[in-house]
Order: C-alpha cells, then structure tokens, then sequence
C-alpha cells in the first residue's frame, strides 16, 4: 500500500513476503512424490512459507495504519485488487476457480473495513480493546473451529453463487477475514505505537515477552507432538498448527515468526528485498502466469527432491531480479496504474 513516507524496512520486508510466497508457490508446484514430507529441508521451505502471508498481511495493517489516502482512494484500491484477484484466478486454473476469494480479495474487504479497524486501534483504551480481540478471536477460534470449513482443498476453492462467494471470502476461503483480520489488527496496532522517524517496530520488553512466549508455544506443542506422535505442523493436517483452516496455534507462531523477522531486518537493517518490496503487487500478480505454464515440468522431467529445489530458488532468485527491472521502468507496474487511478 503506498503511504506518504516510504519505509525502507518496510519495503523490505513486503519484498521478503512476497519472495516467499513464490517460494511456496513453486515448492507445492514442483513438489516430487518421493520427498518425504517430514524431512528437514520440507520444515524450512514450509516454515518461511507459512510466515509469507502472516507477514504479507501484517505489513499490510501497518501500511494501512499509517496512510493518508482518502476514501475515494481506497475503494479504487479495493474494487483493482478484487480485479487483480480475478486476473489471478484466471492465470492459474490448476489452482484456483475464477471466482474463489484470495489474499488480494482479503486486501480488498480489510481496505472496505479500516474505518472500523482504525478507530478500535486509536481509541483511548486501545490496549484493552487489542487484548479483548485476540481472546475473543482465541475462543471463536477455538470452540467455533469448524465455522471455518474443511481442511479440503477444493471445498475451499469452489464457489457456485454469490453466497458462497461471501461464506469463502469471511469465513471458509483460503484466505478469509476471520481470522486473517488478527495479523491486520496486529500490523496496525504496531503502527500506533511508532512515532514517525522511529523504528517501525517498538525494541521493547512487550514485543521480546511476546516472542518468548511465541517460541515457548512452539517448542512445548513440537514435544507434546512429538510424544504423542501427532503431526505438528501441517498445511491442511496439523493437530497443533494448522493453515487451512488457520487455528490459533498458528496464529501464535506465525505472529511469533513475523516479530522475529521484524526484528532482524530492522536491527541489522537488510535491504536486499527493498525493490521487490516495491512492486510485491507486480511481483505476485505476474509469477502465477510461468508457474503455471510451467507446472507440469516436475512431472514430465521427473525431478528428484535436490532438483526441484533447485528449481524452486531460481525460480525464486529470478523474480528478486524482475523486481530491480521493474522499479527502472516503474511506468510498467501494476502499482503504478493503481496510483494514476487513485491521484487525487
């Protein structure tokens, strides 16, 4: 989201965000079924995936807290990502169905909904309205799990009329509002608490408490699975984290990951993703059209596991190489089109 004072931190860790979703995307594309879902390599590539959206939304909380735009603005913005998402859906039919929601249509509804957003996160009370939220999200979460939808896939996808357009955009999409709102709200909390000029991200007691508490979390539910020879993590089968649909052990985790990269971009002040960052909109809309030309190649050339890592960094690699290109000639982006269409 463009504000009136770029963040280079912040343009980095978009960029990071949107290079990990592409990882993840090309690791589920190429994925042999000879790699063994439990190795080391599957939890890392799983891992930073899983924290690409969490982050991705979160820095969008934070932008969306601190821009100016007006409204007019903002429901442009909104009616060219739910565009954006179609243009998507269409690009990768072996993934989505033109019409399911995503995370650009979640982008969309949380720009439609900021007004209520950012007058919990400016209320005098703040802080007690914030921790209201996480626990009555915790306990809908946890006692409503199934008001969320399957772990299926395809069930997540379909959508044969508007209202269930609607059901899969708040509630049992890929990427719906509940309770994806929780890393918005989280973003932009973060965002109330900085000064301009300041560190994007408070270096305080509250936020080293709350990854100590993030990393306990994980590392008692990674025994306790580990003891009860449970699955830990899983995209659609964890028993203590789960992404689809997102339980709160996830969200726990995923806040927890997203500080800690926070963190160290801030501290030791990584721009390598800044560019990407720029034009993270560009980047995630046009990587969906080769991967899915492409999406077969695993299978015709039958890769092993090394191979097709190897094909999902380049892959990668390549598009934190578009991205220097594409802020050299940023009259070709989608991000630009968007500003000409929302200048005032």
């Amino acid at each position: 989201m463009a504000i009136n004072t770029r963040f280079r931190e912040i343009d980095s860790l978009r960029g990071l965000a949107v290079l990990l979703m592409v990882m993840v995307h090309a690791a589920a594309t190429w994925n042999p079924t000879t790699a063994a879902q439990t190795s080391a390599l599957a939890y890392i590539v799983a891992g930073l995936g899983g924290l690409a959206a969490p982050l991705f939304v979160t820095i969008f909380g934070w932008g969306m807290y601190k821009s100016k735009s007006p409204r007019k603005s903002i429901l442009i913005k909104a009616s060219a990502l739910l565009i954006l998402q179609y243009t998507v859906n269409r690009s990768s039919p072996h993934l989505y169905e033109p019409y399911s929601p995503g995370i650009l249509s979640l982008f969309a509804i949380l720009l439609v909904t900021r007004p209520l957003i950012m007058k919990s996160i400016e209320s005098t009370n703040k802080i007690f309205i914030f921790s209201s939220f996480m626990i009555m999200m915790f306990i809908i979460n946890g006692y409503l799990f199934q008001f969320q939808g399957t772990n299926n896939w395809d069930s997540r996808i379909s959508a044969n009329g508007p209202l269930e357009i609607i059901e899969l955009a708040l509630f049992s999409g890929t990427y719906p509002l509940f309770p994806w709102i929780i890393f918005c709200v989280v973003g932009g909390y973060l965002g109330s608490l900085v000064a301009g000029g300041g560190k994007t991200l408070p270096k305080n007691n509250a936020t080293l408490s709350v990854i100590v508490v993030g990393i306990s979390y994980c590392i008692t539910t990674l025994y306790l699975a580990e003891v009860n020879s449970k699955v830990w993590a899983h995209p659609s089968k964890g028993h203590y984290l789960n992404f689809f649909p997102a339980n709160f052990g996830f969200v726990i985790a995923a806040v927890t990951g997203v500080l800690i990269l926070w963190l160290i971009i801030q501290e030791f002040k990584l721009l390598l993703f800044e560019q990407a960052g720029k034009v993270s909109l560009t980047v995630y809309v046009i990587h969906f059209i080769p991967l899915t030309y492409l999406s077969d190649l695993e299978n015709e050339r039958n890769w092993t596991i090394m191979e097709a890592s190897q094909a999902v960094v380049l892959f990668t690699t390549t598009w934190l190489i578009f991205a220097y290109f594409c802020n050299r000639y940023q009259w070709l982006t989608i991000e630009h089109l968007i500003g000409k269409l929302t200048v005032r």
